[in-house]
């Protein structure tokens, strides 16, 4: 029998039953590697099956040929939610159903219970209509829980269940409580049968909640980078960039390093560690990047080459707007389907502004007014601290339900801190075999492992559908977080190293001038010895001529 249904432009699409056989609700709860990856087979064919047939039904008003009409629709807009860990939220779908020839219990449960659940499951019994031609909708009215961000199906089991029931009446099913459990089994038919199949289903997505405070840590992030990058631009000598750019042999083995071993090393960290595909993508992404800012603050906190740093930043900046998407596309489509990706050019190249534009007035306002430039570098390294500070202190905060994850998935640990520190490994030793200098070697190995993760953020959250973006942006945050962690503890050490000889010149400085007051008298003796031996040195000159100009 040809069954035809038609909703409103902004329903989803309805989804029809099909012939699947006797179906239940699932015999466990699904759950998360410590990664995100999902191992159960069914789980998976499941998601995958639902997610073709919700992408086609999407695009036309596709009808399905059964002899049993079974159809459940839903405001697209009900399936979207907001992370919210107290209060659940309540939305409403339509079933409709006709020509059923024996009576169903039909069962509603999430697959990912962690991300989002209903609260409670239920399932809802229906008798059979089949001498009825009319139509029946009944409205179900579902609950849900809002654990965390990421993605969950609501999935709809079928099964033939016994007569005698009240056709549309709705029973709990809590999987901690006996009765309940052992109610659904004793009305359903065979019920020794486990099938984990499920007939049908919805993608629900959660969704991180966005708010004043993030909009207020950007712009401070902007404003502090926007400064520093003018500072460090009243620093750098024109002449010894222009020098740079006529010799580019570190400036090549930093392109090489950026573009070559960077996307590399992500894609194989990716790949080896095991964790969810847009987890993968985003630790990608973040390897694709060119050179940040904060490289060039390191490279002065840690004496570098700062003129080779900025040179080396605006260079892989611009050739970022053709590389990044070249090594997406290449690297790419072991994670996703790359053809589906829009890269944001507009917004990385504001990115962008923000260093270049900034360096180049401050460069404009030292070869104008030397003396401004001079008294305004002295900011530089306190601004650097503070801008630090805030990241750390301040960002936390205001992503904590990004950093939430973290302890949620501790795999990505281990992988986003992989990236940053082999690539400062790595881009050093070639440095050290291309025989560069210490600063220069210090200086390519910080521009390498430090990336400009607003562009990976960016290009994640306005490239790929939501929570995916933002789950793939988790990557380069906790990249950003833990690759300055080798820098910092070089830094401590080299403040401990400079105190530590400070403190010794002053002790020697002190000693000598203690020794020269206790020995003041000594001073003439000293003279004359100083004398006797002048004298020495003129009697070995006479000697020495005599005997010249006796053998002549």
């Amino acid at each position: 029998m040809v069954c035809i249904s038609t909703t409103v432009l902004f329903y989803l699409p309805t989804l029809l039953l099909l012939p699947l056989g006797i179906t239940a609700f699932s015999r466990h709860v699904a759950t998360e590697s410590l990664g995100g990856v999902i191992f159960d087979e069914v789980l998976l064919s499941d998601r995958k099956r639902i997610e073709a047939e919700t992408q086609l039904q999407l695009n036309s008003s596709l009808v399905t040929l059964n002899t049993t009409c079974l159809s459940i629709a839903c405001p697209t807009e009900n399936l979207t939610f907001i992370q919210h860990d107290v209060d659940p939220f309540n939305f409403t779908c339509s079933l409709t159903y006709h020509h059923i020839a024996s009576p169903l219990a039909i069962s509603f449960e999430t697959d990912i219970q962690d991300i989002v659940s209903l609260s409670p499951p239920f399932w809802i019994y229906l008798t059979p209509q089949l001498d009825d031609p009319t139509v029946t909708v009944l409205l179900l009215a579902f609950s849900v829980k809002r654990h965390r961000m990421g993605s969950a199906f609501l999935k709809v089991w079928v099964r033939e269940a016994r007569p005698g029931g009240l056709s549309g009446s709705l029973h709990a099913f809590n999987r901690d409580n006996a009765s309940q459990v052992e109610e659904y089994y004793d009305w359903v038919v065979n019920a020794s049968t486990n099938n984990d199949t499920a007939a049908m289903g919805f993608l629900l997505k959660v969704l991180r909640p966005r708010g004043v405070l993030e909009v207020v840590f950007r712009v401070v992030i902007i404003t502090l980078v926007c400064k520093i990058t003018f500072l460090i631009g009243c620093e750098l000598d024109a002449r010894l960039i222009w020098r740079y750019l006529r010799r580019p042999v570190g400036t090549i083995i930093g392109f090489v390093c950026q573009f070559g071993l960077m996307p590399l090393i992500a894609c194989g960290v990716a790949k080896v560690v095991p964790i969810k595909s847009e987890f993968g993508f985003g630790l990608l992404t973040a390897g694709c990047c060119p050179g940040g800012g904060a490289s060039n603050i390191w490279t002065l906190l840690l004496d570098g080459d700062l003129n080779l740093s900025m040179t080396m930043t605006f260079i892989s900046s611009i050739a970022a707007l053709g590389m990044m998407p070249l090594m997406l596309f290449i690297f790419g489509r072991f994670f996703i389907d790359v053809h589906s990706l829009c890269i944001p050019y507009l917004l990385i190249f504001g990115q962008l502004c923000y260093i270049s534009v900034p360096v180049m007035i401050g460069m404009l306002v030292k070869w104008s007014m030397p003396r401004v430039g001079q008294l305004l570098v002295r900011l530089l390294r306190p601004l650097s601290f503070l801008f630090i500070v805030i990241i750390i202190g301040f960002g936390v905060y205001t992503n904590l339900a990004i950093y939430r994850l973290i302890g949620i998935y501790p795999v990505i640990l281990p992988a986003a801190t992989a990236l940053p520190w082999i690539g400062f490994c790595l881009a050093g030793f070639l440095a050290f075999i291309c025989r560069r200098s210490r600063a220069e070697i210090f200086t390519i190995s910080i521009e390498t492992g430090i990336q400009n993760s607003g562009i990976a953020i960016l290009v994640l959250i306005y490239s790929m559908p939501q929570p995916e973006g933002d789950l793939g942006a988790v990557m380069p945050i906790v990249v950003s977080i833990f690759t300055p962690l080798p820098l910092a503890a070089m830094l401590i050490g080299q403040m401990i190293k400079e105190r530590r000889l400070s403190c010794h010149r002053t002790r020697g400085r002190k000693s000598k001038e203690k020794g020269t007051g206790l020995m003041g008298g000594a001073r003439k003796p000293l003279t004359a010895t100083k004398r006797i031996k002048e004298d020495d040195d003129d009697n070995e000159e006479e000697v020495e001529d005599w005997n010249s100009n006796r053998n002549v």
